[in-house]
């Protein structure tokens, strides 16, 4: 897990590595390489160290025939792929990536992980700037006169090249609290989209997996895919947690994986923490944020960040990985993916499982925070993406935009909140293992009397119990009343809304 920036413009120099560093610096505490001219490319790395911690895996690697290779994330099967293609042991992902692409063996295709990276040839062009299948790790870049930049984070894009403020970015925000369609909040930075490559297209596309190949899948089925995400999840050099709440998919991940600790976090007599507490969890650390602590990190992330955080808990998420990271915890796991793949959102997935033809107005009234104007671009946008959909089942409609548009969002919260603390991220339920069973589940038998999400149920109950496993999805939002000044009476979104927009302004 890391971070890099890599360009060929002309207008990079030394002077720059101040804006890189300040906005990179943050996703690899191990090492930062600083800028490094090679050719007309200007690269930066820094990493987190996490598979090989030897300095031989640190970056930018410079193969034998003068490619460069910037990577950020993870390739969970690099041994098994080494055996395949060179008959020998590697110790790290990032050398055998390194490898593949100089010897032209990269099958995209074959990665099972997630991550970004860039490879530049030895004759100075892009062979590969990819971004994995469900878009776990972010890859942004900025073009102008025929040069292209590449960067983990937007914000070092922004200051480089003096991007403006996207008007557009923030009319998403107000509706989805993030820039789904806007890429991000600055004018002329875009991102690769998942399951694409910039210099060769698309790779992974998610509408061919969906409405096809269904069949019954047994427990035993889903158990075991379920056990080969987790296990593959917890391959790493150093420590590993699980933020743990009183949700069904972080208990699953718990009952089926092992874990160093346990962790969460949540304010007093939250329901989340005082159900954690009474259950007695050994090697679980809760921590009870305060409001004074809650703004001091919030006013932190937000300008480390230069750009609006997307919910109230991606504070609560820097700060128990803080507290793991003392622990000496470089990895935590997260439920994310589970209601996307397995139809978790109850109210909207419950809706579609009974329409016969999609409905754009209800999508847009179930999933918005603000609805859009019918005369507005954002809902000419969300138009567009929907007519350009050839699935026919609306429940099938729906799980194709929640894991192409929505998870992504749940991702970078993640990314950034963790890596602000130096943490890794890893979402183990959202890998091809189980997606490749989830989307064979038809809608039938992911929801029952309005509930989603029945597979998991089902084995979560046999370590839980039914109480447990069937009880409704509840969310606990932060009151951000009681931790900001609120003099004009706002709401706690309105709150949310405002603080966040300052960045920009």
């Amino acid at each position: 897990m890391c971070g890099f920036f890599i360009s060929n413009s002309n207008i990079i120099s030394e002077e720059h590595s101040l804006i890189i560093d300040k906005f990179l610096s943050f996703r690899g505490p191990d090492y930062q390489s600083g800028v490094v001219k090679v050719g007309d490319w200007s690269i930066y790395h820094a990493r987190l160290a996490i598979i090989d911690l030897d300095d031989e895996a640190n970056q930018p690697i410079r193969d034998s025939r003068g490619g460069i290779l910037v990577f950020n994330g993870e390739i969970l099967n690099y041994k098994e792929l080494g055996e395949k293609y060179y008959s020998i042991e590697y110790f790290s992902d990032s050398l055998l990536l390194s490898d593949l692409c100089k010897d032209n063996k990269l099958a995209i295709n074959e990665l099972d992980g997630f991550f970004a990276f860039v490879y530049i040839n030895n004759d100075g062009k892009i062979e590969y700037a990819c971004r994995d299948r469900f878009g776990v790790k972010p890859l942004y870049y900025y073009e102008e006169k025929g040069k292209v930049s590449f960067s983990s984070e937007p914000a070092v894009l922004k200051n480089l090249f003096g991007c403006g403020v996207n008007q557009q970015a923030i009319e998403e925000y107000k509706c989805l609290r993030a820039p789904i369609f806007a890429s991000s909040y600055f004018l002329g930075v875009k991102e690769v989209a998942p399951g694409s490559c910039y210099a060769k297209g698309a790779y992974f596309n998610l509408e061919q997996f969906l409405e096809r190949d269904y069949k019954n899948i047994s427990d035993k089925e889903l158990l075991t895919a379920l056990s080969d995400g987790i296990n593959s999840r917890l391959i790493a050099d150093v420590p590993v947690g699980l933020l743990l709440s009183r949700g069904i998919d972080s208990n699953l991940i718990k009952n089926i994986g092992e874990f160093n600790k346990y962790y969460s976090i949540g304010f007093e007599n939250d329901e989340d923490i005082s159900f954690l507490e009474s259950k007695n969890i050994e090697k679980l650390v809760i921590h009870k944020m305060t409001a004074k602590e809650y703004k001091n990190d919030f006013e932190y992330l937000l300008k480390l960040r230069g750009e609006p955080l997307s919910v109230p808990n991606e504070v609560l998420l820097f700060r128990i990985a803080l507290i793991a990271k003392q622990d000496g915890i470089k990895v935590l796991l997260s439920g994310e993916g589970a209601d996307e793949f397995f139809g978790g959102y109850d109210r909207i997935f419950s809706h579609f499982a009974n329409l016969n033809q999609f409905s754009l107005n209800d999508f847009l009234e179930y999933y918005c925070y603000q609805m859009p104007n019918k005369s507005s671009e954002l809902y000419s946008k969300f138009e567009k993406i929907f007519d350009s959909c050839n699935l026919k089942s609306p429940f099938e409609i729906v799980r194709w935009f929640f894991i192409r548009y929505h998870m992504p969002i749940l991702f970078r919260r993640l990314d950034f909140s963790l890596m602000a603390a130096g943490v890794e991220g890893r979402e183990p339920i959202a890998n091809l293992h189980i997606f490749d069973i989830a989307r064979k589940l038809q809608k039938d038998s992911l929801m029952k009397n309005k509930l989603g999400k029945i597979p998991l149920r089902k084995i979560t109950a046999a370590f839980e119990g039914n109480e447990f496993a069937y009880e409704k999805k509840i969310g606990f939002p932060v009151d951000l009343t009681k931790v900001f000044d609120n003099k004009g009476n706002l709401s706690s979104y309105q709150l949310w809304f405002d603080k966040n927009l300052e960045i920009l302004r």
